[in-house]
């Protein structure tokens, strides 16, 4: 695998880190999609941050995804920061029906 680190999008910290964080909504090596664009990108969860305007204005927990080999921004981009309301968890049958279209 190719070196991901410099690959890693920008995140901002908050400037009051609150007493008590969000509870999870997704866990590290589960499998989301973006779900609110045509063709949006999929892979499995590897870490998770707090975080102020990242990519938007968006305060709260981000999740960053490995894309899948066979997501469509794969070639260009390994990884990205998710918000939470912007992806959704992927069964194993969602899962093989999206590689399956970009095979």
């Amino acid at each position: 695998m190719p070196d991901i680190l410099p690959q890693i999008p920008p995140v901002a910290l908050p400037e009051v880190i609150p007493s008590e964080l969000p509870q999870q909504k997704f866990h590290l090596g589960e499998w989301v999609r973006w779900f609110q664009v045509p063709n949006g990108d999929f892979g499995r969860v590897i870490g998770v941050i707090y975080t102020q305007q990242a990519s938007c204005i968006a305060t709260g927990l981000h999740y960053l995804v490995l894309l899948d080999e066979r997501s469509p921004s794969r070639e260009i981009c390994t990884c990205d920061f998710a918000f939470e309301d912007d992806i959704k968890p992927l069964d194993n049958s969602s899962l093989e029906g999206l590689r399956g279209n970009y095979v």
